[in-house]
């Protein structure tokens, strides 16, 4: 599938030269998930379009592109990279082959990983450094509108920080610190807030019985009332889970556009 798709869309790398298109009103960026959109969308103002390589719905881990979804690469002027996340890790190569002009932005860096994990966005603290990053990049493709680029890192930042402040005060009277979900995207959450994140997934593979096992042995000793699950995942297993604890089974979505209010359902579920 990979080699179709390449040789499809290195064909229209060479009709299109790359160029952006002719009736195009506004230049385009391109990020990989939503989270992303909303913070680049912030930064970049009004003279940008920003769109999301992945589809809403679909997790990046497991997203495979279509022609068509990467053929509109090449009338972006930049991309922003999450750092490695699922379909990153497998398709930048390629397309950097195929459109050489796209600038290629890794928003990922001054970040430190935790065992590779790619969620870095689910951390405030790495997210106001992804949007210095944005400025940065929007700074150097764009001389002429960096006043307006810092201007808006600078609400950007204190809408971060916000966030940040309004999550502490909710974890504040928190009883129990750990919390089971199904997929470990979380880690950085976790760490910045001092919970422990107890993972249903094994390696990014569907749970043993040994492991669920293990997972509710390990929940009860820790008096764990809350499992979580994201949007785009099937519940059976948590819900298995959640059954078993007599605890509540609620859903989160990591990758929804709206990052500030995300970020605070997740400490509500963790409260509730």
């Amino acid at each position: 599938m990979q080699k179709i798709l390449f040789c499809v869309l290195f064909l229209a790398a060479l009709l299109t030269g790359c160029a952006p298109a002719a009736d195009a009103p506004r230049p385009t960026l391109a990020v990989t998930i939503e989270p992303y959109r909303y913070i680049v969308e912030a930064v970049a103002g009004d003279a940008w379009e920003v769109v999301s390589v992945v589809p809403k719905g679909n997790s990046p881990e497991t997203f495979d592109p279509t022609p068509g979804q990467m053929m509109k690469l090449g009338s972006c002027r930049a991309y922003f990279l999450v750092g490695g996340l699922g379909f990153e890790a497998s398709w930048t190569g390629k397309i950097k082959e195929i459109y050489p002009r796209l600038s290629l932005v890794d928003t990922s860096a001054g970040i430190a990983r935790v065992d590779d994990d790619p969620h870095l966005w689910t951390s405030p603290d790495n997210m106001a450094i992804v949007a210095r990053n944005v400025c940065n990049a929007l700074c150097s493709m764009d001389t002429a509108g960096a006043a307006g680029y810092k201007a808006r890192l600078l609400t950007v930042e204190k809408r971060i920080a916000d966030t940040d402040a309004a999550i502490r005060g909710k974890l504040a009277p928190l009883q129990c610190r750990s919390f089971v979900v199904f997929h470990p995207s979380l880690t950085y959450f976790a760490r910045l807030y001092g919970v422990t994140q107890i993972a249903l997934e094994e390696h990014g593979k569907e749970p043993t019985a040994a492991h669920l096992k293990h997972i509710v042995d390990e929940a009860r000793s820790s008096g764990i009332r809350n499992v979580l699950v994201q949007a785009e995942f099937d519940k059976e297993h948590a819900l298995a889970i959640a059954r078993e604890l007599g605890a509540e089974l609620r859903t989160i979505n990591p990758l929804s556009y709206d990052w500030h209010a995300e970020m605070l359902h997740v400490a509500d579920c963790l409260t509730k």
